[in-house]
């Protein structure tokens, strides 16, 4: 019988362990980070969706050429960004969504003045508050891992850029 194997026993069991533990954590990694990346991807397109939704309504009620113009120059904006996780998509929604917010924030601000042309009988006027709270309510708050420089754990809620 060689006592050496004997002696070496448990750090092959340890050994064992460990690899079982890092590849079931590289599997739940994989998973985790699939769905984080699709809360994401749909919280940022969910505003995208809303503005457009919002521009197609009120490019078909035909009002003055100045908020047509604005209109057709947001829905140019959304149809720009690209779909895709690219470094160059990023950047072009990036910059777009700063001009797509300042614009919509704008407009709404004038269609406040002509609220009561527009829903003669609502007294409620659709501000970028409200659009921004529905984005928060439908797609909710990601709780994310995140460690910080110092290699301690921390929790932390995200929110996408639309807020």
């Amino acid at each position: 019988m060689d006592y050496d194997e004997t002696v070496n026993l448990e750090e092959q069991f340890y050994q064992v362990g460990f690899e079982e533990g890092r590849r079931e954590n590289l599997e739940h990694n994989l998973i985790e980070g699939k769905q984080y990346g699709l809360q994401v991807g749909f919280q940022r397109f969910l505003f995208l969706g809303l503005v457009q939704g919002v521009c197609n309504s009120l490019k078909a009620l035909k009002l003055s050429p100045s908020i047509e113009k604005n209109v057709n120059l947001m829905l140019e904006l959304i149809d720009e960004i690209p779909m895709g996780n690219e470094n160059a998509s990023v950047e072009i929604y990036e910059r777009n969504m700063v001009k797509l917010k300042n614009k919509f924030r704008l407009l709404l601000m004038v269609l406040s003045k002509h609220w009561k042309d527009l829903a003669p009988y609502s007294s409620a006027k659709l501000t970028y508050e409200q659009l921004e709270k529905i984005t928060k309510i439908v797609a909710g708050e990601l709780n994310s891992y995140v460690e910080d420089d110092d290699g301690t754990d921390s929790s932390a809620r995200t929110q996408p850029d639309t807020w």
